[in-house]
């Protein structure tokens, strides 16, 4: 699914990989760790296509979907905590956008009243396929498991504090389910009762998980394999944090 081959990056003086190759699967669970400064997010970031190696190569699925939680959350303002979260839910929330411009299209139609017609259905069965009639109950299901009341989801989510507001931009990647998760210390800001809820949620979770955290705990229950950053290499183990 991924595969570093032969890569080397550095930043000025600073080497950080040199000749390193890995390889994450479909569905596995990988835990990346090494000390601060050793470059996880550089990891993260080469995956996401934000960087470039200086040597080597990066190989990824052309249509493969990816969601990159990190620890900078954009200005959250101007819509319901409920709507935010949806908003965020990739390629289904733009159909989402689509088929309402579409409707409106619909009602004003004249000579292309077919055309309008092909389009929306068109897009109506994607939207389906990916679950969008169900995407505000998912939504739900994933703030309330990251602690968030019935009571608050109408709420602007502009009001919530900096780390409410993570909460949020991590529902808005688990809400998405691409293909694969790059997650930067999702357990930031969590309290324990959310923490057990993602645990959960990413043990079952179908697709690929990389994840780096400092709650070693949860790394050992979710974690199928470890990738080391050491000393410009990338060394990777199969199995949990403990084995490791």
């Amino acid at each position: 699914m991924i595969a570093f081959s032969s890569v080397s990056k550095q930043y000025g003086g600073q080497i950080l990989f040199v000749d390193a190759s890995f390889q994450i699967n479909a569905g596995e669970k990988v835990g990346l760790v090494g000390p601060n400064g050793a470059g996880k997010t550089t990891v993260f970031r080469l995956i996401a296509g934000e960087e470039q190696p200086d040597d080597g190569q990066i190989e990824r699925p052309r249509k493969m979907t990816l969601g990159y939680f990190r620890q900078d959350v954009g200005d959250l303002k101007g819509r319901t905590i409920l709507a935010e979260t949806c908003a965020g839910a990739g390629e289904v929330a733009d159909l989402a956008e689509e088929l309402a411009r579409l409707g409106v299209r619909l009602e004003a139609a004249g000579d292309d009243l077919d055309e309008v017609v092909t389009k929306f259905g068109e897009v109506q069965a994607r939207y389906q396929d990916l679950g969008g009639y169900e995407l505000e109950a998912r939504a739900q299901s994933i703030l309330h498991g990251l602690g968030f009341g019935d009571e608050v989801m109408g709420n602007d989510v502009g009001t919530l504090s900096g780390g409410w507001k993570m909460r949020v931009a991590l529902a808005q990647i688990l809400l998405a389910r691409p293909d694969i998760l790059l997650l930067d210390e999702p357990t930031n800001y969590l309290d324990l009762e959310s923490i057990i809820w993602l645990e959960g949620f990413l043990r079952d979770y179908a697709g690929a998980v990389i994840m780096t955290c400092h709650d070693r705990e949860i790394m050992n229950r979710v974690a199928n394999k470890i990738v080391e950053i050491d000393g410009g290499d990338l060394r990777t183990y199969t199995g949990n944090y403990d084995f490791y």
